[in-house]
């Protein structure tokens, strides 16, 4: 499977190994409610942009959208330590209201995301 990473005029931000790991896999791993939207042809620019017009004083690098609402999993673009913050924000909520959660990195962000899909597979 292939998967579309690069955001048009963002050529600094470094995605972290263990992302580029994790959806380099194949088969693909199921995190439904959660996708990568790596996996969808211009996904990633779509969602850059549209975050970048709705909270343009954040740097956001969307990877994950959840499927129930407007949540997407992004990437704290501001942050080059290698393991950047996960910002869950919550797409076209006022400015000041967007952010649904934090967590320290990808493997964080990653384990929770394995925790949801396991509710949700128990729920279908």
């Amino acid at each position: 499977m292939s998967f579309y990473l690069k955001i048009q005029n963002r050529q600094d931000f470094s995605y972290p190994e263990n992302f580029i790991t994790t959806i380099s896999l194949s088969p693909p791993i199921d995190i439904e409610p959660w996708w990568f939207i790596a996996f969808e042809d211009g996904d990633v620019n779509y969602w850059y942009q549209a975050l970048k017009k709705l909270y343009p004083k954040r740097d956001l690098i969307p990877f994950a959208k959840f499927n129930a609402n407007d949540d997407i999993a992004c990437f704290d673009g501001d942050d080059s330590s290698g393991e950047p913050k996960v910002l869950i924000i919550h797409a076209y909520a006022s400015e000041g209201w967007e952010l649904h959660g934090t967590y320290n990195n990808f493997n964080e962000w990653f384990s929770e995301a394995i925790k949801t899909h396991q509710k949700w597979e128990k729920e279908e």
